[in-house]
């Protein structure tokens, strides 16, 4: 009989980068699945004759955790190098949706999951294939066929291989079965494994994952289309709906954080981080109070938004730091509508009013806080089961972006914003681009700090934490702005309203394709460096050479397991 297990959550998962042939150790939920299998394996009864197993770290940790010191006893271990994950060459250590967006979904599909394909510096398909065909034939069948029960603990690519060689499918009919962390499966289930796998979803899955700010510019424009032809949709419905959809973000936002990484003590840019919310609040605090333009009270409020629950999202799909992105989008929603609430005191009604206050509350614990709870409740309780929904489904958590888009600006629609535009007023447009202006001011003096700070004595902020930065600051929750308009403000200012809701939209698409370009230019210089005649080694990414820093918690070799 034989077994399989992928490796526990590891570091690299959690931080979406392929981690290959480089170090990569497991994460607290990587190391709570790892138990959970073990207790599964407990519950079969199974006792191994054999334990084959990767030479890297997560391999080794994850069969540790597994097997215990007991059981491995009683098996014998076999550490092998046929079994470590494929060489991805100079992807390795990079951020895989950028790898995407970067190279589109055709061509990032022939490198990672064409049998032809060869991500360039590293290991072909068809290598990795006859690799573990090879062990199959020469190692683990013959055990087999002695008797011998059989464990094997590898990576996602080695065992959705010997899926291919159970199912007795040719290499030609491989893709990405999506294989869960730390489940035990039988020959049988990777059987199953790959009749149930589904190419049209993981095209789906991986279109959403390059073309999602597209898209939500797309459904932002179709709802300001509706918003001109004043076809608002029923409000009643509008809010039901805007609360399902954040909902849903929130919770499979919550569902591949860990709690202890949200603890404010980890912070290590902290004064940066509040530098740039209090000047944000200052500003705000000007426009709501001290200016008497018609724009500055809306625009005032907007900056006192905390972050938007995408930002975390987009820190994943950019090579940010995704918990110091998490950390503080929760920790910043907290805050600010504490200086929300110490404004309407100061001056109520300046900011909104007590509906205003009213609904953005609601927002706030049924659409946030609640989804949060139960995701995490969940995540600890199922931690095998939360990471196959985060590998598999988390798509439909950015998703909701998209008819959240459309709502939004289409809930602007006024009788007077179609009139008002048609009049050709210089003022009337100039209202449409302030927001947009707004936050692209926002985003200059949030690079202007970055880059200013170490020559005040700071310490110089890692490209990681600052991408960070810049999203936190520029991306706030505009839903639970739209929240907190008084009705009178919607319709004396159906421009800027709308302005808003729509250059929020354009803001973050524009944005995400000038990363998306550098880091283009960036991977295709070191691609054609390794047509030429000389193939330089590529210089790793800070995050990839980490990897290696932290392998602390990888098992040891004078460990009694190794041993």
């Amino acid at each position: 009989m034989l077994y399989f297990i992928r490796h526990g959550e590891s570091l690299a998962n959690e931080q979406n980068y392929f981690a290959g042939t480089l170090d990569s150790p497991l994460t607290r939920l990587g190391r709570r699945q790892a138990r959970e299998a073990a207790a599964g394996i407990r519950k079969l009864d199974l006792d191994f004759d054999e334990v084959h197993i990767s030479t890297l770290g997560r391999a080794r940790e994850t069969a540790q955790i597994v097997l215990g010191d007991d059981l491995a006893r009683h098996a014998r271990i076999v550490f092998t190098d046929a079994l470590i994950e494929r060489d991805f060459g100079i992807f390795a250590g990079e951020n895989k949706t950028l790898l995407k967006k970067s190279l589109g979904y055709e061509r990032f599909d022939h490198f990672i999951h064409d049998p032809a394909g060869t991500p360039p510096g590293g290991e072909s398909w068809m290598d990795m294939y006859a690799r573990c065909r090879k062990y199959y034939d020469e190692v683990l069948a013959p055990l087999e066929q002695a008797g011998k029960r059989i464990l094997v603990v590898a990576h996602k690519y080695i065992v959705e291989v010997f899926a291919l060689i159970a199912s007795g499918r040719s290499p030609s009919e491989y893709l990405d079965f999506k294989l869960p962390n730390s489940r035990p499966l039988s020959w049988d289930d990777l059987r199953t494994l790959t009749s149930s796998s589904s190419s049209a979803l993981n095209r789906i899955a991986d279109h959403v994952e390059i073309y999602l700010p597209h898209w939500a510019l797309g459904g932002a424009l179709a709802g300001f289309a509706l918003a001109l032809l004043d076809m608002t949709p029923s409000a009643a419905l509008t809010n039901v709906m805007v609360l399902l959809l954040l909902a849903v973000n929130a919770f499979f936002l919550a569902l591949r954080i860990d709690a202890s990484a949200l603890d404010p003590r980890r912070e290590s840019h902290r004064a940066s981080l509040v530098t740039l919310s209090l000047v944000r609040v200052a500003i705000g605090g000007w426009l709501l109070f001290l200016v008497s333009e018609a724009w500055a009270r809306p625009i005032g409020l907007l900056l006192l938004m905390p972050p938007a629950l995408s930002v975390p999202t987009f820190s994943l799909s950019r090579g940010g730091d995704y918990f110091f992105a998490a950390r503080n989008t929760l920790l910043l929603s907290v805050l600010f509508p504490l200086a929300l609430l110490a404004a309407s005191y100061v001056a109520p009604g300046v900011a909104t009013d007590p509906d205003g206050l009213k609904r953005f509350f609601i927002i706030l614990v049924v659409a946030i806080a609640v989804p949060i709870a139960l995701a995490q409740k969940w995540r600890i309780r199922n931690a095998i089961t939360a990471g196959r929904i985060t590998t598999n489904w988390s798509w439909l958590g950015s998703l909701a972006t998209v008819p959240l888009a459309f709502l939004g600006t289409a809930s602007t629609a006024s009788s007077s914003l179609a009139s008002d535009l048609r009049s050709g007023e210089p003022g009337v447009y100039a209202s449409l681009l302030i927001p947009l202006l707004t936050l692209a001011l926002i985003r200059a003096g949030s690079a202007l700090y970055v880059r200013l700070q170490p020559m005040f004595g700071g310490k110089e902020i890692a490209p990681p934490i600052a991408s960070d930065l810049h999203l936190l600051q520029t991306l706030p929750n505009i839903f639970l702005w739209f929240s907190l308009l008084m009705p009178g403000m919607r319709d004396e200012h159906p421009s800027l309203i709308a302005g808003t809701m729509l250059g929020f939209f354009v803001f973050a698409f524009v944005d995400e394709a000038i990363v998306v370009a550098r880091f283009r230019a960036r991977v295709q210089l070191v691609m054609d460096s390794m047509l030429g005649r000389s193939r330089p080694r590529p210089r790793r990414p800070a995050h990839a050479r980490s990897f290696n820093q932290v392998r602390d918690s990888a098992v040891g070799s004078n460990s009694q397991f190794e041993s």
